[in-house]
């Protein structure tokens, strides 16, 4: 398999993790409750996050954005927008874990505000990842394919294998 269609493949394996979260937050927004498996589902979220999403990223940044960078320039192209994507997703992560936090230090009471805090930052990663994911494989892959010379594609694919974040993530 080439670089880009395992990039690719590795989007399409996120998304069972991604619907996993939009149905803990739906079923916390409909029943205004978190339940233990809820909490447990949205911490497992953070960790895929840290653990798959983010070596993902730092893969796509560190080997794939600098050799398309170099083809196409940065501003004004899909390089630059991939980039700002990936900081975005991460910022809104960050604010995930601070709602998880604030809802695990009120578990006793009503949580209904924190509820709601989690829902707006997940759903926006949730719908915003989709998005992201499309626009790579439809554009910035495509333009890759045809901007990088074969060579380039397989450096692009040996340095992905080799690279300590692209092992397989480790059994849960």
């Amino acid at each position: 398999m080439d670089a880009l269609t395992q990039l690719a493949q590795e989007h399409a394996d996120f998304i069972e993790k991604l619907t996993e979260l939009e149905a803990a937050l739906d079923e916390m927004m409909a029943t205004r409750v978190a339940s233990e498996e809820d909490v447990e589902l949205i911490d497992e979220a953070v960790r895929f996050f840290d653990e798959e999403l983010f070596p993902h990223f730092d893969r796509e940044e560190t080997f794939l954005l600098p050799a398309l960078e170099a083809k196409v320039g940065l501003y004004g192209s899909l390089v630059n927008v991939v980039a700002y994507e990936h900081a975005e997703v991460r910022r809104e992560v960050g604010k995930i874990r601070e709602g998880l936090a604030a809802l695990k230090a009120k578990r006793g009471g009503p949580h209904v505000k924190e509820i709601e805090e989690l829902n707006r930052h997940g759903i926006f990663v949730v719908q915003f990842l989709w998005d992201h994911f499309r626009k790579e494989k439809t554009s910035l892959f495509q333009t890759a394919r045809e901007s990088l010379s074969a060579g380039e594609l397989e450096a692009l694919g040996r340095s992905l294998t080799s690279s300590p974040s692209g092992r397989e993530p480790a059994p849960r």
